[in-house]
């Protein structure tokens, strides 16, 4: 069997999926080994993977209690991209350091860690798979420009320039045969994207080793149930695990949605405790946490701040969503989102309880929405998720390896 390398940074929107990757790695009987922090070391020991720890350069971007890069301005946004350069580069550092003698047959790398899969692709002599947590990118289309564009960063920004001179030192100090623009993008040769091609902006221009395979749930993604206690529409809401700290937000959901026909779920985050929000109106219930996918596949409608996961279990349940957007990431995948008719979007400023009951309304009579949902519902299903994205990582093993298999 073979030996799988997975880099990613500490964020759960960006773990998540690759984490469930390599656990059905793991059963199929391949060594995994998975860089990671101590807030994640509980996660990657249940997937059956052996860690590698490493302590990050990101605490000011993906600390606790930090809303990471929500609320950014151009300037955050534009000064982020060099702190994953570091991290990237930081984290090159420590792969040399573990794998000295042990080198994996396959390196994962995060889009993020571009630099890093480069860097040890070169040196090691095995193939590079970038774990791509939101659109793919290519010569055609770049969703880091579309990220930068969306946030208001301007080409000449003092943090692209600075970047594009550390990629410079890098590549001169590795030996690469990679030019600065390339090494900081996030086009790749091989690529998972946990999305379905059907969500991918320019998807007929991304060749065979560009593998779009939907959502990849794990173990605790899957587990749980819940039930609604009645007949009525069930409305999910969650701000997922980063825009989650306001208490006035869910306050004024609930109060929006007490005399409404539905039953709402409101899902915390672990951001705000249920007890924080008071007595709430017999139609809604507050929760730290839910189940997630559980809920969706009893729910009508779904209020999201736009996250990759989030929307990707949207998709899976053919629930269309409200979303609400606070970052450029979410807001880009969230606007694909609506392109596709699968619900609309609302400026974080705007989402106000009454708005929000609004949006709903209309969501919930929108036929066209649900048909469009239901039909992205099949090909998200038909993508193959976490067992097409172990296959297609097993296709990239090197030939020796895999006549082993």
């Amino acid at each position: 069997m073979a030996h799988i390398a997975f880099f990613s940074i500490p964020a759960h929107g960006h773990m998540r999926p690759p984490l469930a990757v390599a656990a059905e790695l793991v059963r199929r009987g391949h060594r995994v080994s998975f860089a990671t922090t101590a807030g994640f070391a509980d996660a990657v020991t249940a997937a059956g993977a052996g860690i590698v720890p490493y302590e990050t350069r990101m605490d000011e971007w993906l600390g606790p209690g930090r809303a990471a890069n929500s609320g950014q301005d151009a300037d955050a946004l534009a000064w982020s991209t060099v702190l994953f350069f570091a991290e990237s580069a930081h984290l090159t550092a420590r792969a040399e350091e573990a794998f000295a003698g042990d080198r994996p047959d396959l390196v994962v790398h995060d889009m993020s860690l571009a630099p890093l899969g480069r860097a040890l692709e070169h040196a090691w002599g095995c193939p590079a798979v970038q774990s791509t947590p939101s659109m793919a990118s290519n010569r055609y289309y770049s969703q880091l420009d579309a990220l930068l564009k969306a946030g208001g960063v301007r080409r000449g920004h003092p943090a692209l320039v600075e970047r594009r001179g550390l990629a410079a030192a890098f590549i001169a100090e590795r030996g690469l045969p990679d030019t600065p623009e390339a090494l900081v993008g996030w086009a790749a040769k091989r690529a998972l994207v946990y999305v379905p091609r059907v969500f991918q902006i320019a998807a007929d221009t991304f060749d065979e080793h560009t593998a779009f395979v939907g959502t990849c749930l794990g173990d605790d993604d899957l587990a749980g149930r819940w039930e609604p206690p009645d007949e009525r529409p069930v409305v999910l809401v969650s701000m997922g695990t980063t825009v989650n700290s306001d208490p006035g937000f869910f306050r004024g959901c609930a109060a929006a949605f007490a005399d409404s026909p539905w039953h709402v779920v409101l899902a915390l985050g672990g951001g705000v405790a249920p007890e924080s929000l008071g007595e709430l109106p017999a139609n809604v219930e507050a929760h730290a946490w839910v189940p997630q996918m559980a809920v969706l596949e009893r729910a009508s409608a779904f209020v999201t701040a736009g996250g990759l996961n989030s929307l990707m279990m949207a998709l899976l349940a053919g629930v269309p969503v409200v979303a609400v957007p606070h970052m450029s990431e979410a807001l880009l995948l969230s606007r694909r989102a609506a392109a596709l008719g699968l619900g609309t979007v609302l400026a974080a400023g705007e989402a106000t309880g009454p708005r929000l009951r609004s949006a709903v309304t209309a969501l919930l009579a929108d036929e066209a929405a649900s048909a469009a949902a239901g039909a992205v519902r099949d090909l998200a299903r038909a993508a193959g998720g976490t067992r097409a994205a172990a296959d297609a990582l097993e296709a990239h093993l090197p030939t020796t390896v895999r006549s082993g298999l």
